[in-house]
């Protein structure tokens, strides 16, 4: 392999998104047992993880979206696979509520590098055209490599327990950002000049530019709103899932005869997941057209809908093998709203405020899960987690609503072009 086609965009693009998720896997498989079982945290201790988490991305989104289109998206990325790993150590290395609750700041940091940087190197390096198959091409890479990670974080748990799957993770993350380092391109990105980097005005422009733009457009306005909403009801599944088959359904003992434990269960779960994702995602990434708005807002509503009822399905299944299913159910779906949703939103987006539009996106996400995440945990502390996961399910109602304006919206701004 030359050195030019190791450093083309998509092949380093398909290779973070797969170590990104190798590394996710091994840390994120077995954090919410090591969670619950080795740290013993609360449903409103395990909220309140996630509230420090998405405070803090709140908090830096913008800053870091306006300095990844002043400066340099390929350090953007860079700097926060090196962030995401040292918070990952952090957690595995220290089991208190407080050491942890510190590492979700660093963690958010790196997110926050990460996020909104990542589309938009995509989209300069390859063009708006070919973003959306990039995105779900990558999604599909991640879950086999996902499928790796979970067997590794399998191997690690029977050897040293859930914190080690979790520093592995944390070492794969600092892996990742040291490849990057060596082999991303960057040349469809211009930073400002030199002389200009330390000036407001140099500062200031990316970030001007995206308020215009979304204040400017109904279409990008209804679109962050969505994802506000959606944000709130993702905290609250993301954290309390592991609670409610811990703690509620119950896991089996054994499986066709062969006996297995908490941390196998998580495990065959985490696998199944993936498997399913991508044998469901993988004929529609063939199929679809992303260049379609319509039939991407469509399919968007489509997919919404249907994980309101698995979020529904999951919260008050009376058993394990109903949860396991609407658990899975809903991790497809997931997986293929990300995607989707962004890909519709940096269609004909400005190059010199794609990353900040992308962050104000993510961080009307982070907005939605820190300040809805403590009170699902409040709701699971008071009524019980299954009454939290269902206000989770009923909180993506109005997003329904929302998408279906921000489908009109662009429709009649394709209209008005034409």
């Amino acid at each position: 392999m030359s050195d030019r086609s190791s450093r083309h965009p998509l092949r380093v693009f398909l290779v973070m998104e797969a170590g990104l998720a190798f590394a996710f896997a091994l840390a994120f498989t077995l954090q919410g047992v090591y969670f619950v079982q080795v740290v013993g945290l609360s449903p409103l201790e395990l909220l309140l993880v996630g509230a420090a988490l998405e405070g803090a991305a709140f908090m830096l989104e913008v800053p870091t979206g306006v300095l990844a289109d002043v400066y340099s998206r390929r350090l953007s990325i860079v700097l926060g696979c090196a962030l995401l790993g040292v918070g990952l150590l952090l957690v595995g290395s220290f089991p208190v509520f407080g050491v942890i609750v510190a590492a979700q700041v660093v963690s958010a940091a790196g997110y926050t590098c990460l996020s909104g940087a990542q589309q938009a190197w995509l989209a300069d390096e390859l063009g708006e055209e070919r973003l959306g198959g990039a995105l779900l091409l990558g999604g599909q890479y991640g879950r086999v490599a996902g499928i790796a990670g979970v067997l590794g974080a399998a191997l690690l748990a029977r050897w040293g327990g859930p914190a080690a799957a979790t520093l592995a993770g944390g070492g794969a993350a600092l892996l990742v950002g040291a490849y990057l380092a060596l082999r991303m391109p960057e040349t469809g990105f211009r930073p400002a000049a030199r002389e200009e980097r330390s000036t407001w005005a140099a500062l200031s422009a990316p970030l001007l530019g995206g308020v215009r733009a979304v204040r400017g457009s109904a279409f990008l306005g209804t679109l962050i709103v969505a994802a506000g909403l959606y944000g709130a009801s993702t905290e609250a599944i993301d954290r309390l899932h592991e609670f409610l088959l811990l703690r509620e359904t119950g896991l089996p003992a054994a499986l066709g005869g062969v006996t297995l434990g908490t941390s196998d269960w998580f495990v065959a779960l985490s696998l199944a997941g993936a498997v399913v994702g991508w044998a469901v995602i993988e004929p529609l990434r063939r199929r679809l057209d992303l260049g379609d708005a319509r039939r991407v807002a469509r399919t968007l509503r489509v997919v919404l809908a249907g994980s309101v009822g698995a979020l529904l399905a999951f919260a008050f299944a009376p058993g394990f093998g109903w949860a396991a299913a609407a658990l899975l159910v809903h991790g497809v779906l997931r997986g293929l709203y990300s995607p989707l949703y962004a890909a519709w939103l940096n269609h004909g987006l400005a190059p010199g405020s794609r990353a900040t539009v992308n962050s104000f996106a993510a961080q009307a996400d982070a907005l939605g899960q820190v300040s809805c995440g403590p009170l699902f945990g409040l709701a699971g502390n008071v009524w019980g987690v299954r009454a939290a996961l269902a206000l989770a399910a009923a909180v993506r109602l109005p997003t329904l609503a929302l998408l279906a304006r921000a489908g009109r919206s662009s429709a009649r701004g394709a209209g008005a072009e034409r």
